[in-house]
């Protein structure tokens, strides 16, 4: 299916930047230079900050409010959409490992909600599902409150109705610190693409929801190509020799992506949120649903024009352009914390998924193991155990396999090694008729989902739980 973009001509910025493109400071200041000073933390461009509601540095409180509004991503028109914090996305969160976060969630929407904390290893009655939390109520408020165990760029999204919500606008990311990564005054600045597409009519409106076949095989697949909220692309300017730091969130409800960078000097350092051991040097980096990856970007002098695009049914689309002005700084890749993979064991327990489809009298429902969720017992997993998972498609579908509470390695896929799947993730693209084997340890106990993160195939079935005990 061609994927049909409203972009405007007009190129414009999410935020104001100064010539340098230096990063804000977390409260927004600066000083008449325009420079962050050396005690400031990085904050990425493009998102807005979510505020701190308490003064001890090693907790962050932040208040989201799930409610509507109207935005126009079809000109001339009004969309409604949901929105945290009256913004889509919502507030970008930012902490260090360590500390603890807590969120008062307030429901003002017209539906029961949750708040699922992608990617994160914490306590399984944080983690948003219902399977475990009674969902949020219209007019009720939870407090989610957890540390934060692990650094990176994760997102946070209801775990209700998943499939509408997220498309109505209900995500945002999260950035967790290493206390020694590289600060804004060593040069290294910051940016936020939060990548989504949304399916719309010309009058604006959403229409129905996983009620036809293109829908229920392939998941929902917009027409409207989203960055931090904007139909268009974004702009900037970056500084030859100063290395940037590019996180980047899939957050479509079905569309496998791909990005690359043309203009400049890049590398993926980070997959699913943790720092790979080795950067790698791609082509492009692919992003299948959920997935995040960090970009280090290094304009060198001489060049002018640097521009961040996405592939996807293969096109490319333009999600930010910079120029490259201003004096030549160090021209040096950044040096970032080191954090080997864990040692693979040998393996005392597997875990077998198979993932397959089927048409019903009442329409496609997608399986795990024979069974769609709610029709199958838990997964009975021992803790601390050296694990080989072995996800088979067998339904010639593309499944992006998401386990919640827990890293993973890939070991193979069909037999191969492949360079995208490098690192600790929690987020795994299984092709048509792919056979992957994976390694864990199930070091994070507690009740966990595991399903596909295209959409509408867990809201028709692909999901199932793992008891880790």
């Amino acid at each position: 299916m061609r994927l049909l973009l409203f972009l405007p001509l007009t190129i414009a910025c999410t935020q104001a930047e100064d010539g340098a493109g230096a990063a804000a400071p977390a409260d927004g200041s600066s000083d008449d230079s325009g420079e962050v000073a050396e005690a400031d933390p990085v904050v990425p461009w493009g998102l807005s900050l979510a505020e701190d509601h308490d003064p001890d540095p090693t907790v962050v409180e932040v208040h989201l409010t799930a409610d509507e509004g109207e935005v126009e991503w079809v000109s001339g028109r009004q969309t409604e959409v949901w929105t945290y914090n009256d913004l889509v996305p919502g507030p970008l969160i930012q902490l260090t490992v360590g500390d603890t976060l807590r969120v008062v969630f307030d429901n003002q929407l017209d539906e029961a909600s949750t708040i699922h904390w992608h990617g994160l290893r914490i306590d399984d009655e944080m983690d948003g599902v219902p399977a475990i939390q009674d969902p949020v109520q219209p007019g009720e408020t939870f407090t989610y409150e957890f540390v934060v165990p692990d650094s990176g760029t994760f997102w946070y999204h209801p775990h209700v109705r998943a499939n509408e919500q997220i498309e109505h606008g209900l995500q945002g990311m999260l950035v967790v610190r290493e206390a020694d990564e590289p600060v804004a005054a060593e040069r290294v600045e910051e940016r936020a693409f939060v990548v989504d597409d949304v399916s719309l009519s010309s009058s604006g409106s959403y229409g129905s929801f996983n009620t036809n076949h293109m829908e229920q095989m392939h998941g929902r697949l917009g027409n409207i190509l989203l960055v931090n909220g904007e139909n268009r692309v974004l702009d900037g300017t970056m500084r030859p020799g100063v290395p940037e730091r590019w996180r980047i969130v899939n957050t479509a409800n079905a569309r496998m992506m791909s990005v690359e960078v043309e203009g400049a000097a890049w590398r993926v350092i980070a997959i699913d949120g943790a720092l790979l051991p080795t950067p790698l040097e791609l082509d492009r980096s692919r992003m299948p649903v959920g997935r995040r990856v960090d970009l280090e970007v290094l304009p060198q002098a001489g060049d002018t024009d640097v521009s961040l695009k996405i592939l996807t049914g293969g096109e490319r689309y333009p999600l930010f352009t910079a120029s490259v002005e201003g004096e030549v700084g160090a021209g040096d890749w950044a040096v970032w914390p080191a954090q080997p993979l864990p040692e693979i064991r040998d393996t005392t327990q597997t875990v077998t998924l198979d993932l397959n489809g089927e048409n019903t009298e009442t329409g496609l429902e997608w399986t795990i193991n024979g069974a769609v969720w709610g029709d199958h017992e838990p997964m009975m997993i021992d803790a601390n155990t050296p694990t080989r998972i072995e996800v088979t498609d067998l339904s010639g579908a593309e499944h992006p396999f998401h386990l919640h509470g827990q890293f993973f390695q890939v070991i193979s896929r069909n037999g191969r090694t492949d360079e995208w799947d490098g690192g600790l993730l929690d987020t795994v693209l299984v092709g048509g008729d792919d056979e992957l084997v994976l390694y864990t340890e199930f070091d994070n106990p507690g009740r966990w989902m595991a399903h596909c993160h295209i959409l509408e195939h867990a809201e028709l079935g692909m999901m199932t739980q793992m008891v880790v005990e």
